[in-house]
């Protein structure tokens, strides 16, 4: 007789196996998403390169998305504010990623300034989506008297250097200028979640403190390896 045929039932493994950055990454996953042009075998290992979800209403960067919902009509001079300093600031991270695509001697530096690159150009690219649909809707912009210091800045004499050097140097550099640019960020983020708002802007500045507090940290690791490597 044959025996009756069961289906095989294979136990779901426990995703218990996280890194560190990966779980503070998941801590904030509802605001929080892997960026899509990543592709799924790029990130190394026990390293998270987190990126934030648009605030409603906002494009992605191929010119998709949906017009406003009405929630976006909350926002105030300080998200505006905000989200315009954020633009410049996160240009200048890619002004000088791209720069380490040619220029960096570390192999772990030009991946961390890569990955960045492609984050904060993507990011920039849906923030000056949200500013414009804003600008078209709300023509008069009467109260926009609320500006931000952009934190961390990195100056126009510093790029123009970073342009000129090579291999270590460069390295040095850049780490020098990105790492208190990235602070810079997390307190803008920071100053922007001490006011009324939007939510969603809310939500994309808490992310970015959070994605930029990672990378500080990635790339203090490489500094101190550098540093004790005698470079």
């Amino acid at each position: 007789m044959p025996r009756p045929h069961h289906s095989a039932h294979r136990p779901r493994r426990p995703a218990h196996r996280l890194g560190f950055a990966a779980a503070i990454a998941l801590s904030a996953a509802s605001t929080l998403v892997l960026p899509a042009c990543m592709a799924p075998d790029e990130p190394a290992a026990g390293t998270a390169f987190v990126t934030p979800a648009p605030p409603r209403g906002s494009s992605s960067p191929d010119g998709g998305g949906s017009s406003p919902p009405p929630q976006d009509q909350d926002a105030t001079a300080a998200d505006v504010a905000f989200i315009e300093a954020m633009v410049v600031h996160h240009e200048q991270a890619v002004e000088l990623g791209d720069l380490a695509a040619a220029r960096a001697a570390d192999a772990e530096l030009a991946d961390l300034a890569s990955r960045m690159r492609v984050t904060q150009a993507a990011e920039a690219a849906s923030m000056r989506s949200w500013l414009e649909r804003r600008r078209t809707r709300d023509s008069a912009d009467a109260d926009h008297d609320h500006g931000v210091t952009m934190r961390g800045e990195i100056s126009r004499s510093t790029l123009d250097r970073a342009a000129e050097l090579d291999g270590p140097a460069f390295d040095e550099l850049f780490l020098a200028a990105m790492v208190p640019h990235h602070l810079g960020a997390v307190e803008m983020a920071e100053a922007r979640l001490a006011e009324a708002g939007d939510p969603a802007v809310a939500r994309w500045a808490r992310a970015i403190a959070t994605a930029q507090a990672i990378e500080i940290d990635r790339m203090r690791e490489i500094e101190a390896r550098l540093a004790g490597a005698g470079r």
